[in-house]
């Protein structure tokens, strides 16, 4: 109890001490320079961006778990089992495929209603080369 007490208490001196330190200084939430257009990010700018990435990595792998098991085929020199195997990693690869694409239109129709941006529309901001 005794160091749960000492613990709060230091953590409270210090937390309440090192606010005074920086009242007087005023500090730029916004870069100056060739960082100046991050300061017009937005959650309506993030997101979208984001989001998209997401699904284009999982479409990626999809399609590489895909071709495994297109592989896996035609190595499988006839073995019931292995041409079995193979055939449930494409139909698993197929269906993920179709998942993300279900999951890319549900996304962008609840996107759409609740906060009125697009996937498919988002833009993101430049920044200026030197």
């Amino acid at each position: 109890m005794k160091k749960l007490t000492a613990l709060t208490s230091s953590l409270g001196a210090y937390l309440t001490l090192a606010t005074s330190a920086f009242a007087q200084e005023t500090v730029e939430t916004c870069p100056t320079g060739s960082f100046e257009p991050l300061c017009d990010l937005n959650f309506a700018n993030v997101i979208p961006a984001l989001i998209s990435t997401i699904f284009i990595i999982a479409i990626v792998i999809a399609l590489f778990y895909l071709i495994w098991g297109g592989l896996k085929w035609l190595t499988s020199g006839g073995d019931k089992a292995a041409v079995q195997a193979a055939r449930e990693h494409i139909v698993a690869a197929i269906v993920g495929l179709v998942l993300i694409f279900l999951a890319y239109f549900i996304l962008n129709i609840v996107l759409q209603f609740f906060l009125g941006i697009s996937l498919g529309t988002f833009t993101l901001p430049q920044i200026p080369r030197p």
